[in-house]
């Protein structure tokens, strides 16, 4: 049983694909994965993957300046015509769409997984070349990714002109969320089957920690591939600030120069500079065990776009994993979460920073109540979200619509 996933994204960003990629391998399928390749920033990451992968991967190389330029001319130009075809609309969303979909149909397959719309429509067409099958992995609700405002509604249109012509001839639609499965089932009537992106138990900390590392605390933990604006860090860093326990507040990714010069600087209106870190990237598989040094993880995802406001991020389940006392935003997929876990009185008004203030005291001046905290995200990492319970659908999935192919 071969399967193909192709993800318009680097493997170093994408730890969803590896993670399917992982298990389908596992469960006896011939896994090919073909990614995109542009930024070398990224390829300490993309090689810490494929150092350990069980399963080939086609790397389409975006990084020449001369090739970028010429497929972006290609993107602009699509991305002007009023009435674009899905094949049109995905490059112009996707700059690198016509080489992720040229790499899949060299590759014969059973069945073809796309990740982002972009990917949607070479495997498609790879499928339909191999009489093969192809789904859909939606990682985000990706027609609600930008704020709900005129100017945008190109964007949206563009998605939407992809998603709709492709989804509903997938043997089968994933989605990362409820709210964002639910999303799908209003957009295009179809009904996806919800993975949740939590992580292998093999990366979960062995026992509770009452704490994170002693030099650290009190401290509050956020992690990301890039750092920056309208992700709530503005909020979170005037928390630090406000806090009366004066937390350290350590920030973990790439950041640029302007943007760490402005945080630093609201940092100073609150006599918080000396108090926000700045920590480099690392590889993926490390994050669960480097955040489990940290007091509380923060989900302070500021929800002003549809997507953002449904969404449960990668943070929240590595904090999980980690036994790390989670504090999220009260968005509609997080409020959700919170309140289904026991974790509700953890919630804050998003950009809220006295809100989020008041829940980092609580927790700092109460050690026991911190400890309780982390252990219960510790049992609900072992108990019910973790990668072995949720690969058994991918797997059964994939399973099922190989056997159907026809």
């Amino acid at each position: 049983m071969r399967v193909c996933i192709v993800t318009a994204s680097h493997i170093g960003s994408n730890p969803r694909v590896v993670k399917e990629a992982d298990a389908l391998a596992a469960a006896g399928f011939d896994v090919c994965v073909i990614a995109q390749r542009m930024s070398d920033e990224v390829e300490m990451r993309d090689q810490s993957v494929l150092s350990t992968a069980r399963w080939r991967c086609v790397r389409v190389d975006l990084r020449a300046k001369t090739k970028r330029r010429a497929y972006r001319i290609a993107q602009m130009a699509a991305s002007k015509i009023s009435d674009a075809s899905p094949r049109f609309a995905a490059r112009a969303i996707g700059v690198g769409a016509p080489l992720l979909a040229k790499a899949a149909i060299k590759e014969k397959a059973d069945l073809y997984i796309a990740h982002y719309p972009a990917a949607l429509p070479g495997a498609a067409a790879a499928a339909h070349a191999h009489h093969g099958r192809y789904a859909y992995d939606a990682e985000d609700f990706h027609a609600g990714e930008w704020p709900d405002e005129p100017k945008y509604e190109r964007n949206r249109a563009l998605v939407r002109a992809v998603e709709a012509r492709y989804l509903p001839a997938c043997a089968y639609v994933t989605a990362a969320a409820p709210a964002i499965a639910e999303a799908y089932v209003q957009s295009y009537n179809i009904f996806p089957d919800v993975v949740l992106n939590v992580f292998p138990l093999a990366r979960a900390s062995e026992q509770a920690r009452p704490a994170g590392a002693p030099e650290n605390a009190p401290s509050v933990y956020w992690f990301s591939q890039v750092i920056g604006p309208d992700r709530g860090l503005e909020c979170a860093v005037r928390a630090t600030g406000r806090a009366k326990t004066r937390p350290k507040l350590f920030l973990r990714g790439h950041i640029s120069r302007d943007y760490r010069d402005r945080l630093l600087e609201i940092a100073a209106e609150c006599s918080a500079q000396e108090r926000v870190h700045f920590l480099p990237s690392v590889a993926p598989d490390m994050l669960e065990k480097l955040a489990a040094d940290y007091d509380v993880g923060l989900c302070c995802e500021p929800g002003k776009t549809h997507n953002n406001d449904i969404l449960l991020s990668n943070k929240l389940f590595t904090y999980l994993c980690g036994g790390v006392a989670p504090v999220l935003s009260a968005t509609r997929g997080q409020t959700a979460f919170a309140r289904e876990n026991g974790l509700g009185e953890y919630l804050y008004p998003p950009d809220d920073s006295a809100a989020l203030a008041a829940v980092l005291d609580r927790l700092f001046e109460e050690p026991a109540e911190l400890a309780r905290a982390r252990a219960h995200a510790l049992n609900l990492a072992r108990q019910r979200y973790n990668w072995e319970a949720q690969s058994q659908k991918i797997i059964s999935l994939a399973q099922a619509a190989v056997a159907l192919r026809g």
